[in-house]
């Protein structure tokens, strides 16, 4: 089984047979992606795939070109949100809203820990999500990446409409992703986000952990007092426990 998360900047997968992982790769998606990403399925022996994006149709249609290659179409499946799974229910009035990352996220984090929680994913977007211990998403917040221009980061979320007025400077979770869309900074540094952090924290029970994730991860501070965890494969956790590999 192949699973298959599709960033922003980068292909990320894992190749397993049964409960063992036997290997995992990335692929940058830059100028002559296809040739790489071919040449990583090139090495890989998997009769399903099951994957995660929020790229453009564009791309996807050709990513799914690639692997129809090398599996049948009826084999490859694509995660989506869920209004509720495996204990944790979505803020989003339309579920489907929510990127599929943020709800593998959400999925995963309430299967590491047994509290309140913050989950930010550090990439070339940051998403913050708060969720309870109840399971309960309580909604969240998307920044540029800590090197991520505007320019790029609306093209990162091209399916959000920049001109909708829950795009404001109000510090409230967001429950759409309009809603959750912060860009009332010039850019977006640490000390901005582990402010965010602090706020919302408030929010919580005062024993709220923190998961963190993503290729800037190490990047975010521990908080004094907090419980913190850097779990730089959250997504693929999420992933096999929709799937119902992970117990």
């Amino acid at each position: 089984m192949l699973l298959l998360d599709a960033g922003n900047s980068t292909i990320k997968g894992q190749w397993w047979q049964g409960p063992a992982l036997q290997s995992s790769f990335s692929c940058r998606l830059e100028n002559g992606w296809q040739s790489r990403f071919e040449k990583r399925l090139g090495d890989i022996d998997a009769g399903h795939c099951h994957y995660s994006s929020g790229q453009p149709d564009e791309f996807e249609s050709e990513l799914l070109g690639i692997l129809h290659q090398v599996i049948q179409p009826g084999n490859i499946h694509k995660f989506v949100p869920l209004k509720c799974s495996h204990g944790v229910r979505n803020a989003y009035q339309a579920p489907g809203g929510l990127g599929a990352d943020r709800w593998l996220c959400l999925l995963a984090a309430r299967h590491l820990v047994a509290q309140d929680v913050i989950i930010v994913d550090a990439g070339s977007a940051i998403t913050v999500d708060l969720m309870n211990i109840k399971g309960q998403h309580l909604g969240g917040a998307i920044l540029p990446g800590f090197n991520t221009s505007l320019e790029r980061f609306k093209q990162i979320l091209h399916r959000a409409d920049f001109n909708h007025p829950d795009i404001s400077k109000n510090d409230e979770p967001g429950c759409s992703t309009e809603a959750c869309i912060q860009i009332d900074y010039e850019s977006t540094d640490e000390a901005i986000v582990e402010q965010l952090i602090g706020r919302w924290y408030q929010r919580l029970a005062s024993d709220a952990a923190l998961i963190v994730t993503g290729g800037d991860a190490n990047r975010l501070r521990q908080p004094r007092d907090r419980q913190f965890r850097v779990v730089p494969d959250l997504v693929f956790e999420g992933m096999r426990l929709q799937m119902g590999q992970r117990q």
